[in-house]
């Protein structure tokens, strides 16, 4: 069964640049999903795509089995959590 693996916890300083790492085992994965999530809140993309790609300071690379998000200028009101999703080319679906 395909499976994605994040880290549980990230931590960095303020003004610096921190990277989220995430594994997964889809052999035929087409497009990444970064999703930024505050407790309450619904869950907001951040970025997608199935190459690198930036969203203003939300910088994603990309490779066959991972992805990583880079938060450039990292600030206090950026501590939440970060999910990833992968999109299979047979499925359609994250």
């Amino acid at each position: 069964k395909d499976q994605v693996f994040q880290p549980s916890t990230v931590a960095s300083s303020e003004g610096a640049t921190v990277e989220i790492f995430c594994n997964h085992s889809v052999s035929n994965a087409y497009n990444f999903f970064w999703y930024l999530h505050f407790p309450g809140c619904a869950p907001r993309l951040l970025v997608k795509g199935s190459k690198p790609s930036q969203q203003g300071r939300y910088n994603m690379t990309y490779e066959r089995f991972s992805s990583s998000l880079l938060i450039l200028q990292v600030r206090e009101a950026d501590a939440a959590v970060y999910y990833c999703a992968v999109e299979d080319t047979e499925a359609g679906n994250p």
